[in-house]
């Protein structure tokens, strides 16, 4: 059979990929499983090496990787080749294509004849409205009832990675078969980004023992859990910098969100905050960021225990 599998989810490509080769071939290694990237290989060995039958195993696969010729504006000579070979191949051999965007010419010859004899896999960048409908979908095939509330939530913390999604939604199939904002709630972490927001937030009015919790609760979910959580942090004082600065030449809430392509309601929150601490205290926060940034990697401080002393006397 042969399989077609595109789109700009790579990790979920990878992965449904495996498990092709696993089916097709059993034991997957180098012998059985031969590899071209057509944009660096010639269409004729990719075709020679599809006609050539699998010596000393039973199938093999010929994968096709950054298959552009799946693409409106391919090159038909190369689609003409390709095509004549899958018409003509051998059930014992597999040819997969892959193809790392959302540009799948469904007219293409090639499109439409793996359409009928193979399969074709989607792993496209869902929009934000089409992701509760595709969770209540997933779930649902799996006989697996989630909350109305749960699946907003779910949305919120997967924050549009698909592959993420699917590995969080298999250990949520596991957990229960009634799902609730609870079980969401206890079972799959926020996005760090949305924990940098709220540990700065919680430094701005003061409360430091709020913001070393969160950064303790992020721990909890593992060693490399806090992984980029400093660079986060000081994106966060840097925006908060530029809405100071803005609102200083005298821009109002709209015209900073304009400004600065920012979502309105964060510049409210922010603009609330940088009420509370001085443009040079800011700066202050940044300059010892980048400082202790530079002693983690050097390996002058432990990681952790940087951040805790970072939260514990904010400001300075």
């Amino acid at each position: 059979m042969n399989y077609i599998l595109y789109g700009e989810q790579y990790p979920m490509i990878k992965k449904r990929l495996k498990k092709i080769l696993e089916e097709n071939l059993g034991e997957v290694d180098d012998f059985n499983v031969v590899k071209f990237d057509y944009k660096d290989d010639l269409v004729d060995e990719i075709c020679s090496e599809a006609a050539m039958l699998p010596l000393g195993y039973e199938s093999k696969a010929v994968l096709v990787d950054n298959a552009s010729l799946l693409e409106p504006k391919g090159n038909k000579d190369a689609n003409k080749k390709i095509l004549e070979q899958l018409k003509n191949g051998d059930s014992s051999i597999s040819v997969i294509f892959v193809l790392r965007n959302e540009n799948l010419d469904t007219k293409n010859e090639i499109v439409n004849f793996v359409k009928e004899n193979g399969r074709i896999f989607e792993f496209l960048n869902l929009k934000k409205e089409e992701w509760p409908i595709y969770i209540r979908k997933y779930f649902k095939e799996r006989n697996v009832e989630i909350d109305a509330n749960a699946v907003d939530e779910l949305s919120l913390r997967v924050d549009g990675d698909l592959s993420r999604f699917v590995n969080e939604a298999e250990k949520l199939c596991l957990y229960k078969d009634h799902l609730t904002l609870t079980d969401i709630t206890l079972m799959v972490a926020k996005p760090l980004e949305d924990d940098a927001f709220q540990i700065t937030n919680a430094l701005y009015r003061g409360d430091n023992a709020a913001a070393l919790s969160i950064f303790r609760d992020i721990r909890l979910l593992g060693s490399n859990s806090t992984d980029g959580l400093i660079p986060m942090l000081g994106s966060q004082f840097r925006f908060a910098s530029q809405v100071a600065f803005l609102s200083s030449r005298g821009l109002d809430q709209k015209e900073i969100a304009k400004e600065l392509n920012a979502n309105e309601w964060r510049v409210k929150i922010t603009l609330g905050n940088v009420r509370r601490l001085s443009r040079r205290q800011i700066a202050h926060a940044l300059d010892d960021l980048y400082y202790l940034d530079y002693q983690i990697k050097s390996g002058q401080i432990n990681r952790f225990y940087g951040l805790e002393l970072f939260l514990i006397n904010f400001p300075n």
